[in-house]
C-alpha cells in the first residue's frame, strides 16, 4: 500500500486502529502479569505469596509498572519506527509518517508516545483537536512532527 495522496486520516479510523492496538496490549501485558506472578511465586512459594496478599502486599509496585510502560512503547515505538503502522493501523489502512513522508524516528516516537499519554487521558481531547487543526493533526502529530496518513485500498489481483 503506497501513500500517495497522503490524505489525512479520518479520526474514526485512529480510534478503531487504537482499539484493535489496545486489545493486542491488552493481551502483552496479561502475559507479563502471568509472568511476573510465575516469578513471585517462584520467589517466595505459593503459600507465602497468598499470606503477603491477604495483608495487603502489592504484587506489582514500580518496577512492574514501569516494565508494564515499557511494553507499551515497546509495542509502539517497534512498529511506528519500522513500518510506519502499528497491526491496528495496518487494518485501518493508516500510517504515521514525519513531515518528509518517511517513517518517523525512534526520538519522534517516544515524544508521539509520551504525547499520547495527556491527550488521550484527557478525554480524548488531543486526538479530538484534529477536528479543529486545519492539517488534522493530533497533539501527538504535532508534537512529534509527524501525521497520520490514509492509505489507497490494495489493487485487486485478478486471477
Amino acid at each position: 500500500m503506497e501513500a500517495t495522496n497522503l490524505t489525512p486520516a479520518p479520526i474514526w479510523r485512529r480510534a478503531a486502529a487504537m482499539l484493535y492496538d489496545s486489545l493486542l496490549i491488552l493481551a502483552l501485558l496479561f502475559l507479563a502479569g502471568f509472568l511476573n506472578l510465575f516469578v513471585q511465586v517462584m520467589i517466595f512459594g505459593a503459600e507465602q505469596l497468598k499470606a503477603m496478599t491477604e495483608q495487603g502486599y502489592n504484587l506489582g509496585g514500580g518496577f512492574f509498572f514501569a516494565v508494564q510502560v515499557i511494553i507499551i512503547y515497546g509495542f509502539f515505538g517497534f512498529f511506528w519506527t519500522r513500518s510506519g503502522q502499528t497491526l491496528g493501523m495496518r487494518a485501518w489502512r493508516i500510517k504515521v509518517v514525519n513531515n518528509e513522508n518517511s517513517l518517523i524516528t525512534p526520538r519522534q516516537s517516544v515524544i508521539r508516545f509520551l504525547m499520547a499519554i495527556p491527550a488521550l487521558s484527557l478525554a480524548g481531547t488531543g486526538l479530538l483537536w484534529a477536528f479543529i487543526d486545519r492539517k488534522r493533526r493530533s497533539w501527538q502529530d504535532m508534537a512529534s512532527s509527524s501525521r497520520v496518513i490514509l492509505l489507497e485500498k490494495p489493487a485487486k489481483k485478478c486471477k
